[in-house]
């Protein structure tokens, strides 16, 4: 649990490193009267797009082909409606659950504050309570409810079940207002009850200009109820994507995605995270039958088991080189049996922390601008190349910002994001292949019950290059 963790302090660092870097030569003239939105809530006087809406969940390789890897955020209209949670899960059914005196983990504050105390206090307290209090869960979904929510079919195939992160429960009373961040993950939230405003901006657009000063959290202290554009230049001129969910509506939100999140009216909500960098493609293999009645509990959540403490250096090795570099170089040297390294020798340092899945040309010209620049940054005596008279005067520890390490931070988090864009611009065009390979009636196959995807970790996977 240490680990993970500290882990989960490293991502949040790194997001934190890449924007920090700049942001006080972003500061504007321009006088705070001037400054469109100074002063008010997030958003009120820019840009606003509007989410796309569908009206069903599409096949899986529809819905990685379209939405998830050319990261576009879609609502799926009445999406939550297919689970019994939308019926059921009234206060007074909750409550009744013999299983309600278990504890769960309550938010103080409905304005996000990360720095209060939490509480943990009964579930069928907290139902009797939140109504009339500031008070709010999020809390991971208890074992004895995940019957009641179903898995989307989008979902349906054993290579993308295995790779299902952690589902999150959220119930208000309305009136919550999230920080401006981000989640370092794919995710899909479904509303059960009440309504959510969704504010999203696209992560890679402005990767270089919003600053989270909060690197415990990936979030930014900005006041999203009266922004002020002096402290914060990073949220000028910033395009916006909205969506309105109401009950029963699901939304995807894309990997990396900024975004800020207000409730209104008692609301139930639950997200589904999956690891995106698991880069999988949907097949008639691997998908199959969809089972309608798949739900949280037939599958398995890492994070929520909390089964090996190291999973998510295992999805991120490239954490642990900015948490230590001089301890990961060190032993890269060791194996390679040299006492410094080239810049050919540390592109091959970056090929084996950064993911590929031999991918040929990942290297573009962009690609190798943005590694040369890490270099430049790990070579301190500019001899051109690595040596340990450089590791020995680096940073050793992480939440310590010193320039040497906000610099490495962002410059891994922009070469890691054009990574990202070529591997997804990959996966795209294999699933259009293969799209045009699948019979008509295998997108929408027949529905079965017989089988379900417990455990699917252990089941056979594509191979490397397939995935």
């Amino acid at each position: 649990m240490k680990s993970t963790n500290k882990i989960i302090s490293v991502i949040f660092w790194l997001m934190a490193s890449l924007h920090q870097s700049g942001a006080e030569d972003a500061q504007s003239s321009s006088p705070p009267t001037s400054l469109p939105g100074h002063l008010k809530p997030l958003a009120s006087e820019a840009t606003r797009l509007p989410v796309s809406v569908i009206q069903d969940f599409p096949s899986p390789y529809e819905f990685f082909r379209s939405y998830v890897y050319p990261s576009v955020p879609v609502i799926i209209k009445q999406g939550a409606r297919r689970s019994p949670a939308f019926q059921k899960w009234t206060d007074e059914y909750l409550k009744n659950l013999p299983e309600s005196q278990q504890l769960i983990r309550v938010e103080m504050r409905k304005v996000e504050e990360r720095q209060l105390p939490r509480m943990n206090m009964p579930f069928a307290e907290f139902l009797d309570r939140y109504q009339t209090t500031d008070e709010y869960l999020v809390a991971r979904v208890p074992d004895f409810l995940k019957k009641d929510v179903l898995i989307p079919p989008s979902l349906h195939c054993t290579n993308v079940t295995a790779n299902l992160l952690e589902t999150m429960l959220w119930v208000s009373s309305g009136g919550t207002k999230s920080h401006v961040h981000i989640d370092y993950v794919d995710i899909i939230n479904c509303l059960f009850r009440g309504q959510k405003d969704f504010l999203l901006v696209n992560y890679t657009r402005y990767r270089e200009q919003i600053v989270f000063d909060h690197p415990e959290g990936f979030y930014s202290s900005v006041d999203v109820e009266r922004v002020d554009l002096n402290k914060f230049p990073g949220m000028r001129n910033l395009e916006f994507h909205e969506a309105k969910m109401q009950a029963g509506d699901c939304i995807y939100l894309p990997f990396k995605w900024i975004h800020q999140v207000n409730s209104f009216g008692s609301n139930v909500a639950v997200n589904i995270w999956w690891n995106h960098q698991a880069y999988v493609v949907p097949s008639p293999e691997s998908c199959g039958k969809p089972d309608p009645g798949l739900s949280l509990a037939d599958v398995s959540f890492p994070y929520h088991d909390q089964t090996n403490g190291d999973i998510q250096m295992d999805i991120h090795p490239e954490l642990d080189f900015v948490r230590d570099p001089s301890a990961t170089l060190t032993i890269f040297m060791d194996e390679k049996e040299t006492d410094s390294l080239t810049e050919g020798q540390f592109l091959e340092y970056m090929d084996t922390i950064l993911p590929r899945l031999e991918l040929d040309d990942i290297w573009t010209e962009e690609a190798l601008d943005a590694a040369q620049q890490i270099f430049l940054i790990l070579d301190g005596d500019g001899d051109g190349k690595i040596t340990s008279r450089d590791t020995d005067k680096f940073p050793v520890e992480i939440n310590k910002f010193d320039s040497f390490s906000i610099k490495l931070g962002q410059k891994m988090m922009i070469l890691g994001d054009i990574f990202d864009g070529q591997i997804s611009k990959q996966k795209q065009e294999i699933l259009r292949k293969l799209e045009r390979d699948i019979p008509e009636d295998a997108n929408t196959p027949p529905r079965d019950h017989s089988s379900k995807f417990r455990g699917t970790r252990d089941q056979t996977s594509m191979s490397k290059q397939e995935l």
